[in-house]
Parts: C-alpha cells; sequence; structure tokens
C-alpha cells in the first residue's frame, strides 16, 4: 500500500507525458492531412473549373445558339488548338473526362442537352439538375458528384456540368487509408511514448525514493542524540542550578525534538496508507478542537465551533486528529488583529467539508506554496516556532483520504478549507461549541 501510494504522483506525471505526445502528435497529424486534403482538393478543382471553361469556349464556337451542336472532345491531330490555356496533361484528362451540358433559352426552357459519351443520366435528370443549380444562383461549385459552371450568354444560359465522381472516389479512398495509416502510428507512437515517459519519469523516482529515504534516516538517526542533549542538560541542571546557557540548551534541544517529529511523521504520512475504518468525524474534530480553548485563552481570543452531529466518513482516526491538530496550531499562531477562531463542519451530498478559519491575511503569491515543505512567509521568516511542515503534513494527510485542502482569504480572514469524500450519510443534528472561556 505504501509504494501504491508513493508512486501515484508519479503515474500521473508519466500520464501526462504520454497525454502531451499524444495530442501534439494528433494535432500535426491532423493538421498536415487537412493541408495535403485541402490543397490537392484545391488545386483539381481549379483544373476542373478551367476545363470547364474550356467545354464553355469550345460549346461556344459552334456559332448561333439556335444551331448549336455541343462537342464533347477536343479536335484531334493538326486540327487541335495550340494555345488552348492548359498543359498537355490537362488536355489528356479533359479528352479523358465526361462533360454534361444543358442549354437553356431566355424564358429558361432547356432546348439543348449534351449527355456527353456515357448513358449513365437521361436528359430529364440533367435538365432537372441544371434547373435546380440555376435556381441556386451560383456561378460554380459543386453538386454531389458533379462539379458545375454556368455561363450567362446574350440568348442562352449554358449550365455545364463535369463527372467527378472517379475523383470523389479516389479522395474518399486516400483520406480511407490515411486515417487507417494515422490509427497505426498512433497505436506504435503510444507504445513509443509511454517508453520514454517511463525513462524521463524514472530519475525522479529514484532521486525522490532517496529523499524520502534519507529524511527517514536522519529523523531516526537525530532523534537519539536530540535525547541523550535533553537528558545530559536536565541531569546538569539538577546538578548545578539553573542557568541562561543550560536553558539555552534545553530550549534548542526541544525545537530539535519538534522538528525531528514533524520529519517523521512527513515521511509517514507520504510513504505510508494507514487503516481506513468507519469513525464518527463530528465526535473526532470537537475532541480535537478542546484541547486548544486553553491556548485560545491564553492568546485572548475565542472559540467559535459549528459542527453538525454525527458526520460518518471513512478514515484514519489518528491523521485525522492530527490534521485538526495542525490546522488548529496554524490558526492560533497566525492569527493578526481582532477576531475569534472559526471551526466549521458540515456534509454535503458527495463530500464532507472542514473549514478552520481565523484572523489574518496570506499574500496571493504565498498561497500556492504554503503546502510545500519548509515553505515560510517572509512575514514568519524569523519565527521558530514552526518549520513549514505542518501543512505539508496536513495536504499529505488529505491527500491520503482522497481529499482537497485549499487556502484562501476574504474580508481580513484566512479560511483552510478541508474536503473528504462522503462514505455514509449523517444523521441530522448539531454539536454544541464548547463552552467559551
Amino acid at each position: 500500500m505504501g509504494n501504491k501510494r508513493q508512486n501515484s504522483a508519479f503515474q500521473r506525471s508519466r500520464r501526462q507525458i504520454v497525454a502531451v505526445v499524444m495530442a501534439a502528435f494528433l494535432l500535426l497529424f491532423v493538421v498536415t492531412l487537412a493541408m495535403i486534403y485541402g490543397l490537392s482538393y484545391r488545386e483539381l478543382y481549379q483544373e476542373n473549373l478551367d476545363m470547364l471553361e474550356m467545354y464553355v469556349e469550345q460549346y461556344r464556337e459552334n456559332g448561333n445558339p439556335s444551331q448549336i451542336q455541343p462537342t464533347n472532345q477536343l479536335p484531334q491531330g493538326d486540327d487541335r488548338p495550340e494555345q488552348d490555356g492548359l498543359p498537355d496533361r490537362d488536355s489528356t484528362r479533359y479528352l479523358l473526362s465526361t462533360f454534361y451540358s444543358v442549354a437553356f433559352d431566355e424564358d429558361t426552357q432547356p432546348f439543348s442537352v449534351d449527355l456527353g459519351s456515357g448513358t449513365l443520366y437521361t436528359e430529364s435528370q440533367l435538365s432537372e439538375v441544371a434547373e435546380h443549380l440555376l435556381d441556386a444562383g451560383r456561378s460554380q461549385g459543386t453538386y454531389g458528384n458533379f462539379v458545375y459552371c454556368i455561363d450567362q450568354e446574350d440568348s442562352y444560359t449554358l449550365v455545364t456540368l463535369m463527372d467527378n465522381t472517379l475523383v470523389s472516389d479516389s479522395f474518399t479512398t486516400l483520406f480511407r487509408n490515411a486515417l487507417l495509416l494515422g490509427a497505426g502510428m498512433v497505436a506504435v507512437l503510444f507504445l513509443c511514448a509511454t517508453a520514454l515517459a517511463r525513462w524521463i519519469i524514472r530519475p525522479l523516482e529514484e532521486s525522490d525514493r532517496r529523499q524520502r529515504q534519507f529524511l527517514s534516516d536522519a529523523g531516526h538517526e537525530l532523534k537519539t542524540p536530540v535525547a541523550v542533549v535533553e537528558a545530559n542538560a536536565e541531569l546538569l541542571e539538577r546538578e548545578i542550578g539553573e542557568n541562561k546557557w543550560l536553558r539555552n540548551i534545553r530550549s534548542e534541544s526541544g525545537r530539535m525534538a519538534g522538528l525531528v517529529g514533524e520529519l517523521l511523521d512527513l515521511v509517514r504520512t507520504e510513504r505510508e496508507l494507514p487503516q481506513m475504518e468507519p469513525l464518527d468525524l463530528s465526535r473526532l474534530v470537537l475532541g480535537g478542537v478542546l484541547p486548544f480553548e486553553s491556548v485560545a485563552f491564553e492568546l485572548g481570543r475565542e472559540l467559535d465551533c459549528q459542527i453538525d452531529d454525527a458526520i460518518s466518513i471513512q478514515g484514519n482516526s489518528g491523521q485525522l486528529s492530527q490534521l485538526v491538530s495542525i490546522l488548529m496550531d496554524n490558526a492560533l499562531s497566525h492569527s493578526t488583529g481582532p477576531g475569534n477562531i472559526t471551526v466549521q463542519l458540515h456534509q454535503e451530498r458527495t463530500a464532507t467539508i472542514l473549514t478552520v478559519s481565523n484572523p489574518g491575511f496570506i499574500p496571493e503569491q504565498d498561497r500556492t506554496e504554503i503546502f510545500t515543505r519548509f515553505f515560510k512567509s517572509d512575514a514568519n521568516r524569523g519565527g521558530t516556532e514552526h518549520y513549514g511542515l505542518g501543512l505539508t503534513i496536513a495536504k499529505n494527510i488529505v491527500a491520503t483520504h482522497q481529499g482537497e485542502i485549499q487556502v484562501a482569504c476574504t474580508n481580513g480572514r484566512v479560511f483552510f478549507s478541508v474536503r473528504l469524500p462522503n462514505k455514509e450519510k449523517k444523521r441530522p443534528g448539531k454539536l454544541r461549541s464548547p463552552v467559551r472561556p
């Protein structure tokens, strides 16, 4: 269980690396495919329009519209025009393409229909399509498998169609094959990205493991000599009496013992998953607040408890009691200005909310760093009572319980809010606030 707790952050980092690599590749693939498809389609569309214009020109050269004899091919051999505006490749495509046309008189009645070289469409079908395109009001574009253009002459209107079925099918096949190839590349890249993420994270995992091991070893190694110094100072004080040097030794050894204890608590909350069990969080919070009444009284402050009754969750009583103690100690130690200490506990539909607030202010730039190890704001950097580990331990405890902890400042007060997921529904009622001094 400890290994699972320890590796969860690195698993998230690996997933983030894989997600970034895959997102970058997919974006590049989609953009590249769209550009290739778009540019190719635009170029081919323009070539089709050029061929339609050439067909219109050939159609126009037949003379009087009333005696039009539409043609669907270019002159052959020496009679082929030398300056037709198209390169040889496009001229060949022109000869191999199928064109249709419908000519309308001034009353918008079809009087000449070119069925091309095939029998795929009837005159009525082409006339119906041409009338629809005239009603649409566009001079050129695509309609179904057709590329079309509309040429307005003095005495007639010519709707020219070019069958684009083969080209459309080719584009569809190309697009489908590109997607299939892209899907294969995505699968291969996913495997490569996963291996790359593991390779990138491995040194960080090893560094974190060594750091945790160092904190654990240092804490245990310092625990004994600090206890020896404290014991010897106490014995020496009994023999020679009190003096300021011995008081300094005992004071500093006490601070060192507190730091070692917090280091060991930090390592324990980071490396271990405690045993979870159903517990009455309302009584646990109330019991954790009561010992701080005397401290609040000495500081001239009041405790205001608003704790809903009988809120039950799944958790570890030892760690949650430590969490309450850390938040209360933090609230009392960093209160500035007049005001009381407020503790609120209530249950919502999906979560239980514990909020501890005190008068004071935390600069905005410090709020993102306040849960970092050994962090102290500039205003508290000279203090000697705290080491910047309490809120880090609190955050680890909340994370162990799959919850969230946040800090906010509003109207001259600091709010630390803990959100824990619900496991059991509460029963109605409310515990009374402890007797105020």
